[in-house]
């Protein structure tokens, strides 16, 4: 699958000293009306059970430019409770190409995955001249690598 280039976006679900966030780039959009995405996230991922239990995350679609965040959130040493609170201005992560507001509606099991059928409650559109962050071959780039 690393043959295969994905967007990459940042997962945020929690509040408080249990707000998580996490590198994602199994997203995708499986209704435009009513509007759904599913995300897929390890089991044993520390953002799991948070998820499970709220129900409710932001995805921040990154930009080329959020090569460091997405480096940082896909690494052990994340930030989490009040540090990822005070990274993500109400619920927007800056310059992120836009935000989603999803609630979740049914999860399903997936391997060593589950997959989180959501419905996307609202949009906020970010960076207008960004160019989306994409991971190909292992590697974080963009489309014009």
């Amino acid at each position: 699958m690393r043959l295969f280039p994905t967007g990459v976006a940042l997962l945020c679900t929690g509040t408080g000293d249990k707000a998580v966030g996490m590198t994602i780039n199994a997203l995708m959009s499986v209704s435009l009306t009513p509007p759904r995405i599913l995300v897929s996230v390890l089991n044993t991922a520390r953002a799991h059970p948070v998820l499970s239990a709220s129900r409710s995350f932001t995805v921040h679609l990154l930009s080329d430019r959020q090569t460091t965040t997405a480096g940082q959130f896909a690494s052990r040493e994340k930030p989490a409770g009040t540090a990822l609170e005070d990274l993500v201005e109400q619920d927007v992560l800056p310059g992120a190409l836009a935000t989603l507001w999803c609630s979740v509606e049914e999860v399903f099991q997936g391997g060593d995955h589950s997959l989180f059928l959501s419905r996307v409650e609202s949009i906020g559109h970010g960076e207008e001249n960004g160019e989306p962050l994409i991971f190909h071959r292992g590697a974080l780039g963009t489309k014009q690598q």
